[in-house]
């Protein structure tokens, strides 16, 4: 049975991942992170991966927590378990988007469901494949994005601006989530999205100052986690 995931805080969500036996995917979330950052600081993208979960969003939190819970001792949970009941007000921020291996042998990602105001912002492309309706260079970077929870094989954080065809003036905070499909492979990665009319430049600032905060405070918790347990 899938265990309560009520929001809980940063320290407590910090030990329900430990009471897992997370060490390994720690270490995968984060060589995950560091290279997609890496590669945004090469190709000067408006995106940041924060494999820690350092989620601003308060529902994010939640979200992480119903992915470990349904995933149990599995490597991922199936798309199937992520039903509309237990997402509930979340689906107007959902997408769902499937990896699939193209004519010539490179990944591509289609598109198999939009909330409303994923809609909004990237415009209706329910079936279609994201390398032929966003630019070379957004396609690249909101593929690299998928493609790096799908490495990680856990929920990731990523902070992005919205480049779409019609809209380049929002940031945004993002939870991914990869998914196993109906034979349990890892090929699927729903996104849910919590948009700011923040200027990108100021929006990452803050949250880059949040972010070197809540390390800090989550860093004194595990000191203090491990001295308690010694």
């Amino acid at each position: 049975m899938a265990r309560s995931w009520r929001a809980k805080s940063g320290f407590s969500f910090y030990r329900f991942l430990m009471e897992r036996g997370a060490i390994c995917t720690i270490m995968k979330q984060a060589a995950s992170g560091d290279s997609y950052n890496a590669l945004a600081l090469e190709l000067g993208w408006a995106g940041h991966c924060d494999p820690a979960l350092h989620f601003d969003w308060p529902r994010f939190t939640e979200l992480a927590e119903l992915w470990h819970s349904l995933r149990g001792d599995a490597a991922l949970p199936k798309r199937e378990a992520m039903t509309a009941r237990r997402l509930k007000d979340l689906l107007p921020s959902i997408a769902l988007y499937e990896r699939f291996t193209g004519p010539d042998g490179n990944h591509r990602h289609r598109v198999r469901l939009e909330g409303m105001r994923f809609v909004r912002i990237y415009g209706a492309h329910t079936g279609q494949v994201v390398q032929d309706f966003l630019s070379p260079q957004n396609a690249k970077r909101f593929c690299a994005g998928l493609d790096t929870t799908l490495a990680a094989m856990t929920p990731l954080r990523f902070l992005a601006r919205t480049d779409s065809a019609d809209v380049n003036f929002l940031s945004a905070e993002f939870c991914t989530m990869p998914l196993a499909d109906g034979q349990g492979n890892p090929s699927l990665v729903m996104i849910c999205a919590h948009y700011s009319a923040t200027p990108w430049e100021i929006y990452f600032q803050a949250a880059m100052e949040r972010l070197a905060q809540a390390k800090s405070l989550a860093s004194a918790a595990r000191d203090s986690a491990l001295s308690t347990a010694i």
